[in-house]
């Protein structure tokens, strides 16, 4: 089963969400998790989504990219280039290489696909959840996102 998550890092609602989405990757190793970013509200938020695509080039195995995913969430205030570079430079990655990738075609490229896969699927919001074929729109909570997950799960959709 996948669970996607469309956010943007300046999002009130998005660092509200956190904790759920912390507690889904704790509690059930059977759940895929793809994070996307939909940087919507505004310069500052669209730089910190090249730099955090940018840190998953770096991190295939995904622990650098979570850590610097929850202290953008986690911090106050809007999102900023600043802010991101600082949060990717606390996970120790080659920050000459991250640059050099956050401008590059690539990471517009998914920024792009990304946008473009959100509104086919109506999510013009943050967050906004795929849950096998189901979207959910808006922060609904853990007990919400289990459920959806569950009926998912029931109907055989992975």
């Amino acid at each position: 089963m996948t669970l996607v998550e469309f956010f943007d890092y300046s999002c009130g609602f998005c660092k509200r969400a956190l904790p759920d989405m912390l507690t889904l990757i704790k509690d059930d190793p059977n759940l895929k998790i793809v994070l996307k970013e939909l940087p919507i509200l505004g310069p500052g938020s669209a730089e910190a989504a090249r730099i955090a695509i940018a840190v998953r080039m770096q991190d295939p195995e995904g622990q650098k990219y979570l850590a610097f995913h929850q202290q953008m969430l986690g911090g106050a205030g809007p999102a900023s280039k600043d802010k991101a570079l600082a949060a990717a430079k606390d996970q120790g990655l080659d920050m000459a290489r991250l640059e050099k990738d956050a401008a590059s075609d690539e990471v517009g490229a998914t920024l792009s696909e990304d946008s473009k896969l959100a509104v086919a699927m109506g999510i013009n919001g943050t967050p906004g959840y795929v849950v096998g074929d189901n979207v959910v729109l808006g922060a609904v909570g853990l007990t919400a996102l289990k459920a959806r997950i569950e009926a998912a799960r029931s109907h055989g959709v992975n």
